[in-house]
């Protein structure tokens, strides 16, 4: 029984240890992201930027792809013409058949 705790806390310790190998990208220096940045294509260059929020003079590093940049472009301006245009596709007979 002494053993196998032994044994599992070893082995949760090893699980612990585990980093994923993902860059932190929000750590690097310009060098660093411009030789990470040659070495990937185009939609898996990172692109950093800083923000200041208001009301505070802390500021935040924001680290994306360019993918993750391009689908949250995609998805706030579906967002804007759904609040805009209305969402779904207008009844059959056109708009005004709703009113029929």
């Amino acid at each position: 029984m002494n053993r196998l705790l032994i044994l599992l806390s070893i082995a949760s310790m090893l699980a612990a240890c585990q980093t994923s190998n993902t860059p932190r990208f929000h750590k690097m220096t310009q060098l660093e992201l411009q030789a990470y940045n040659e070495s990937v294509e185009l939609p898996d260059m990172v692109y950093c930027f800083e923000e200041v929020r208001i009301g505070s003079m802390i500021k935040k590093k924001y680290c994306l792809t360019l993918f993750e940049i391009t689908t949250a472009l995609d998805n706030t301006s579906s967002f804007i013409g759904t609040i805009n245009y209305g969402g779904g596709n207008p009844p059959l007979g056109g708009p005004s058949a709703a009113f029929r």
